[in-house]
Order: structure tokens, then C-alpha cells, then sequence
């Protein structure tokens, strides 16, 4: 079911529809934390800011940047779901407002009581799970409450966060839960449009080979996959230690990961860069979990930050770029087609995560590495504000006669 055109809505264009404003500021954001980041992380920028670098940069990474772009892709595809009209003019400034607001206290937290950041950052995932939950039960969709719920599950693990960062204790089992959730998001919605993308581009090729649809082996494989990651989590709490268990138990997801990213058929898509780009974000599924059970075997040699960057930097940067990229081309009138300008930014983040996962592994290049890292990726995302913010501002295109 299409998104529906008969919205009365007159305002700005960028507020018409969900993805062009959470697009927009989220890839914008997605640069500037990470370009903060780097003086911040070797101590030549100072932020007035009360929790340690490594939780901000986690923070602003998963539950700013992330959550930006996850809201953009729901209140897009919401309205495909129910059928209802798009949460647009004012409902949505205050979603974006209240977004920024997190944002804003989170960088001046050292300035502020502690309750008064936490509150005003639960403010956007509250409204926006309320927007949404609204918008699903209005249309009975209710097979798609389970997005919702993965939703829940991340703003848990925010609240998880601002517990133990007001407690004194590890932030990382709540980072690890936040990115697990993300990863899931990956495994559920990427398992279904990227083999549906590629069906549809074979198909048009009269291609006879066509991706196994999501079955069996898709629910084992996210099954599995939410399993071994709540262990993980659980484990990083120092409630077990189990490093055989997990070792064999995160190759095992790899395998799992490959063998259905190769039932899509990636072979036959390189030559369209928007599906390229989905199903090289999905392969760093398996070599992130590849990496994490080396990791559990000798983390001397495989350090788990590699495997955390490849799952992190690598999966959901890649999958987030591309998402961004086709939805934008799509929901605004232009044609699904990577231009070079479009392909360079998804090289710039792939060169970001290979160059992240390189400087885990070499400490005497690692600073090197991690400028380079965050410089292809400021290029990557503040490269799509650049590309596609015209067509984010702009009204729908009119299709050429």
C-alpha cells in the first residue's frame, strides 16, 4: 500500500514526512559527534560534558544518531502500514525538537543536574513510541507492534544507561543491549527489504535465480542471533563468564549470517550500488560475529573492540547509509539509481570501518587509523547532507515525460 496523497498538509516540505528531517539532522549529527570525537577522544577539545568520552561517544552514537534515523525510517514506512496519513507539520517538529533537545543537553550535561538531562533526553523516544504506537493501533496493524517493541527494548536500554552512569558503575552492558537491538532491527527489516530489493532487480533481469524468501531458516537464524546476544550481555554484567560458550556460539551466528546473505545472492547485484551497498552493511553481520568469537577465544590477538566496530561502524553505518539513500530517492520522485557522488559516500563509510577494525589490531598505527576512520566517515554522512539535502527540502520531484 502506497503512502497516501491526499494530505492537506501546506507547511515546509522538510516536515511533510518523517525521513526528511530525521535524514537530514541525523546524518548531519552523525558527522559532528564523530568529528567532536576525535580531538575530544586525544584530549585536545574539552565539552562541558559529566559523563566519561567513551560513554558520550556511545550515547550519542546509539541512542542520538541511531534513534534519528530508525524514527525517520518508521514514521515513513508507518503510514505504508496502516494506511493513515504521515505524522507531518507540527506533531513532527515537536519530535525533531524534542530530538535536538537531547541532544543539546546531553553536550552540556556538566551544566545541568543530572535528572534534568535524563528526563529531557526520554523525552523523544516517549513521544515518538506514543506517535507511533497511535498510528498502528488506529490502522490495526498489529503485526508491526513488534517493531514497537523492538523500540521499547532500546529505550530500556537508555534508561539502563543513565542508571549505571548515575550509579558509577559500566555503561557498556547498556551499550551492548542498545546495539544487540540494533543489530536485531538489521536482522528483522534488512532481512526483509534486501532480499526484496534484490528480487525485484533480478526479476526485471529475467533472472531465474531469485533470493529465498524470509522462512525457517530466517526465524532460526534471528532466533539464534537474539539469544547469544542477550547472553553476551548478560555476561558483560559479570553475571557468568563463559568464553568456550560464546566463542562457539557467535561463529556459529557468522555461519548462520553468511549462509543467509548468500541465499540473497549478493553475486549477482554489483552492479547496482543502492543494493550493493545493503548487502555489503549485512556481511559485516558475519564478520562482526566472526570477529566477536575470536575475540572470546584469545582477545589478545582479536581485540573485542574490532568486533564491536565491525557490528557497529561497519553493519549499522553501511545498512544506515543505504537505507537513507534509497528511501530518499524513493519517497522524493528520483530515480533508484547510486550516482557517483551517491557511491562515494557509501565507499567513504565502507573505508571508515575497514580502517576502524585495522586500528584495534595495530597500536602503533592506531592513531593514524582512527583519524583516517573518522574522516572518511564525516565525508560519508555529511557527504549525504550535501547530496540529498536538496531533495530532503524540496518538494516531491515531477516525473519527466
Amino acid at each position: 500500500m502506497a503512502i497516501p496523497r491526499t494530505n492537506a498538509y501546506s507547511g515546509p516540505t522538510l516536515f511533510s514526512y518523517g525521513f526528511r528531517p530525521f535524514f537530514l539532522f541525523g546524518a548531519f549529527y552523525a558527522g559532528l559527534t564523530i568529528l567532536l570525537w576525535v580531538p575530544f577522544y586525544f584530549g585536545e577539545i574539552e565539552l562541558p560534558i559529566s559523563m566519561g568520552i567513551a560513554d558520550w561517544h556511545m550515547h550519542e552514537t546509539l541512542f542520538g544518531f541511531v534513534p534519528a534515523v530508525i524514527a525517520g525510517f518508521l514514521l515513513t514506512a508507518v503510514p505504508n502500514w496502516t494506511g493513515r496519513l504521515p505524522v507531518n507539520g507540527s506533531a513532527l517538529i515537536a519530535l525533531v525538537l524534542a530530538w535536538a533537545l537531547g541532544r543539546v543537553v546531553t553536550n552540556i550535561s556538566a551544566l545541568m543536574p543530572l535528572w534534568s538531562v535524563v528526563a529531557l533526553n526520554l523525552l523523544f523516544p516517549t513521544l515518538f513510541a506514543a506517535a507511533v504506537c497511535r498510528e498502528i493501533l488506529a490502522g490495526k496493524n498489529w503485526r508491526n507492534l513488534k517493531v514497537l517493541v523492538m523500540f521499547g527494548l532500546l529505550v530500556m536500554a537508555q534508561i539502563w544507561f543513565y542508571f549505571a552512569w548515575a550509579n558509577g558503575f559500566s555503561t557498556r552492558p547498556a551499550a551492548y543491549l542498545a546495539l544487540s537491538v540494533v543489530l536485531m532491527l538489521i536482522m528483522l527489516i534488512g532481512g526483509r527489504i534486501v532480499p526484496s530489493f534484490t528480487r525485484n532487480y533480478l526479476v526485471k533481469r529475467h533472472s531465474e535465480t531469485l533470493p529465498h524468501p524470509f522462512g525457517g531458516f530466517d526465524k532460526i537464524t534471528v532466533l539464534s542471533s537474539a539469544v547469544i546476544l542477550l547472553g553476551f550481555v548478560l555476561q558483560s554484567t559479570g553475571l557468568f563468564n563463559w568464553p568456550i560458550f560464546f566463542a562457539f556460539g557467535f561463529m556459529l551466528l557468522a555461519g548462520l549470517h553468511l549462509v543467509r546473505l548468500m541465499r540473497w545472492h549478493p553475486e549477482l547485484i554489483w552492479r547496482d550500488g543502492l543494493l550493493l551497498v545493503l548487502h555489503t552493511g549485512y556481511a559485516f553481520v558475519p564478520i562482526g560475529f566472526a570477529l566477536m568469537a575470536l575475540s572470546f577465544l584469545d582477545d589478545g590477538s582479536v581485540p573485542i573492540v574490532a568486533a564491536i566496530h565491525a557490528l557497529s561502524t561497519g553493519a549499522v553505518g553501511l545498512m544506515v547509509i543505504g537505507v537513507m539513500s534509497r528511501a530518499t530517492l524513493g519517497h522524493t520522485g528520483h530515480p533508484l539509481v547510486a550516482t557517483r557522488g551517491t557511491l562515494i559516500l557509501f565507499a567513504a563509510i565502507l573505508l571508515a570501518s575497514i580502517l576502524r577494525i585495522l586500528a584495534a589490531f595495530d597500536s602503533d598505527a592506531s592513531v593514524m587509523l582512527m583519524r583516517g576512520s573518522h574522516l572518511f566517515w564525516v565525508i560519508g554522512f555529511w557527504g549525504f547532507v550535501a547530496l540529498y539535502g536538496g531533495k530532503l527540502t524540496r518538494p516531491r520531484a515531477k516525473p519527466k515525460r
